[in-house]
């Protein structure tokens, strides 16, 4: 693949020698290569479905209040939180959790969650949601676009991957970096194709 001025992955914010070790194993050594180190899924977080419309198998975001929160104790602890938001009731289920963790999700919490919704033993629930707390007087926006989920490897969680990618993007946008074209210039043209840049800034943030 053809590139031209490729800066090097030290130009980026956040990579040290750690961070640049785990991308060189997946064989990304410059900037541009984050360019095609493309995601395999996007995540729907750009709305906030009522708890009450929730069914087995949806991929949904959801928001609501710490209604209880416990450690299930048998072979292994679980931590057990219930939500509620006026229109019904969801478990959240943890089977890896800290002891901040349960602070964190004490009774009266606003959390905001991300996952597949399963059948659970007490109704439905989500086994390991991204979450984040919430301030009560607080309305943080929902994303405008698709999330991208990026193949990854120990020690390179997905939120580190949408940084680096932001990072190179905007490279790209100013024009620090450039792709060369793989197509003839009449192809793109007479059949109205993007620009490579284009459709890599599109498949990254759909």
């Amino acid at each position: 693949m053809a590139k031209t001025d490729i800066p090097g992955l030290g130009e980026l914010r956040g990579v040290g020698p750690r961070i640049r070790d785990s991308l060189q194993q997946l064989g990304i050594h410059a900037v541009s290569d984050l360019l095609f180190h493309l995601p395999f899924r996007y995540e729907d977080r750009t709305r906030i479905l009522p708890i009450g419309s929730l069914y087995p198998g949806a991929q949904v975001m959801v928001e609501g209040t710490v209604e209880h929160s416990a450690i299930l104790r048998g072979r292994r602890p679980t931590l057990m939180v219930v939500i509620a938001d006026g229109t019904g009731l969801l478990s959240l289920r943890f089977f890896h959790f800290r002891n901040a963790q349960r602070e964190q999700l004490s009774r009266g919490t606003r959390v905001r969650c991300y996952a597949e919704v399963r059948g659970g033993y007490k109704g439905l629930e989500m086994v390991h949601p991204s979450y984040q707390c919430i301030a009560q007087d607080s309305v943080p926006a929902v994303s405008d676009r698709l999330t991208p989920v990026y193949p990854s490897s120990e020690g390179l969680g997905q939120h580190s991957w949408i940084k680096l990618t932001d990072q190179a993007l905007e490279l790209l946008r100013s024009g620090k970096l450039q792709l060369e074209e793989l197509l003839p210039q009449d192809l793109l043209l007479n059949l109205q194709l993007t620009s490579l840049a284009d459709a890599v800034q599109f498949i990254h943030r759909p």
